[in-house]
């Protein structure tokens, strides 16, 4: 119990869902390079930010669902940020929609972003590490 009020007040498991929406991004990202010379191929696209900032101005709401009498509690399901879905951007580049320079782009965007949650990781657990042993940087 103590753990996982740790992780939550610390923001570690938020850093983690971070982590696993930008290594997802990355894959797919990778996955559409590797296929622009496939004919047809039809590219996809991670969503991750835009549903967070929806999340974070409120439109993205959970309704609770009561147990019923003398039912086992159970643990409300997690939001969903990470969307896949595919590009619509209308690009073709003769063969299929992969845009090469875009996708670039989106590779090295998302390895800063991956980089940046990973410091604010161990930036976390050093601060913990220090709690614990009972020095302070």
């Amino acid at each position: 119990m103590i753990r996982s009020n740790l992780i939550r007040r610390t923001g570690i498991a938020k850093f983690k869902r971070a982590l696993d929406a930008y290594a997802l991004r990355q894959r797919v990202t990778a996955e559409n390079v590797a296929n622009v010379q496939t004919p047809d191929y039809k590219s996809r696209k991670v969503i991750f930010e835009e549903n967070l900032q929806k999340a974070r101005a409120g439109s993205v709401t959970m309704t609770p669902v009561p147990n019923p009498p003398r039912a086992i509690p159970i643990v409300p399901p997690q939001q969903r940020f990470v969307q896949l879905r595919n590009d619509d951007s209308g690009y073709f580049n003769g063969t299929n929609d992969v845009n090469l320079e875009t996708e670039m782009t989106d590779l090295t965007r998302t390895a800063m972003a991956y980089n940046l949650v990973a410091k604010m990781t161990r930036g976390t657990f050093d601060l913990l590490r220090s709690a614990i042993a009972g020095r302070i940087k």
